[in-house]
């Protein structure tokens, strides 16, 4: 089985990178396509095969399955900033267009099977606080729509070229896996408060404490890099075709996530509140029943686990001071 060649788009990024390392673990032949925008050459495991490729290149692209007689495809490759989606509309609608390049190569030499990096961003602001896969679908920003297009482009090649997917869609994935990954240019919450504590912030933002919350925050699911990759491997293994919500069932406030960073670094976090950020929901909590039950995957990481992996990964970068 694991003979079987797998092509991962955005290997050289933070969750891309982890997957190859994993994959060449389990004896996968891997194939890496990352145009380095943001992705790290270093990252990629060097025993994966690296084609320096934008998946706008669609010429470029058929080399890769004309060079490999490609399994399976694990697809990450994306723009994925909320804000600058809602500047960049162009530069955005990349993420459609390499989708239906890479689906067109697929297509062209009979590759199969395809496990898609979706978002929780599809939802918006749902109106219940656990998510389900039947929640209805709502983005509020066009990265959002733009993984909600390719999903709906999925189905319609799965009808009619009988393309074999699974859309994963991810809640709030943080940790490291043993990389030693620092977001060079950090937009979530981990990445941010990680900043705070090497000096580069002078303090943690927090939009909104009157939400009906707990204690007023914003509430989060997190999950663990770690065992998002397993359930990557175990899609790729699964004969299921559809979606899936990916997310740890738990949610979280900021005002608890800053106690557990603070209580790993034994340093004080430094905060100020801030108005709410438009399109916030209060609380987003994934159902992932059918992750367990389709793909028998269960989350094995705590959120204390996640902001140790993280807190170690910027100390053996040496960003931290004793």
């Amino acid at each position: 089985m694991n003979s079987m060649n797998i092509l991962v788009t955005g290997g050289a990024g933070y969750i891309g990178s982890a997957c190859v390392k994993e994959l060449v673990n389990l004896g996968f032949n891997v194939f890496v396509v990352d145009n380095l925008s943001k992705g790290k050459r270093e990252l990629i495991d060097c025993s994966a095969k690296f084609y320096e490729i934008d998946l706008t290149k669609r010429a470029d692209l058929e080399k890769v399955f004309l060079e490999n007689k490609i399994d399976a495809v694990i697809h990450f490759a994306a723009y994925k900033a909320v804000e600058e989606s809602m500047e960049n509309a162009v530069k955005y609608s990349d993420n459609i267009i390499g989708a239906i390049n890479l689906l067109n190569c697929m297509v062209k030499f009979n590759t199969k099977r395809i496990i898609f990096s979706s978002t929780a961003a599809v939802y918006g602001m749902p109106k219940t606080e656990k998510v389900d896969e039947n929640t209805e679908t709502k983005p509020i920003n066009f990265y959002g729509f733009t993984k909600l297009e390719i999903e709906k482009i999925l189905e319609w090649y799965n009808k009619i070229h009988k393309i074999e997917y699974i859309a994963l869609r991810y809640f709030n994935v943080a940790g490291d896996a043993n990389l030693n990954y620092v977001d060079p240019n950090a937009k979530n919450i981990f990445p941010i408060i990680m900043e705070v504590l090497t000096g580069k912030r002078e303090k943690l933002l927090v939009f909104g404490d009157d939400y009906e919350t707990k204690d007023g925050t914003c509430i989060r699911d997190y999950i663990d890099i770690n065992d998002l990759v397993d359930a990557h491997i175990l899609a790729l293994n699964s004969k299921y075709c559809g979606i899936i919500n990916l997310g740890s069932g738990n949610g979280y406030s900021v005002k608890e996530l800053i106690r557990i960073f603070e209580e790993v670094s034994g340093k004080t976090i430094p905060f100020e509140i801030a108005g709410r950020r438009a399109g916030d929901s209060a609380c987003l909590i994934a159902s992932n029943f059918k992750a367990k039950e389709i793909l028998c995957w269960f989350p094995k990481r705590t959120l204390k686990q996640m902001v140790e992996s993280t807190y170690l990964a910027y100390k053996n970068n040496n960003l931290l001071k004793e």
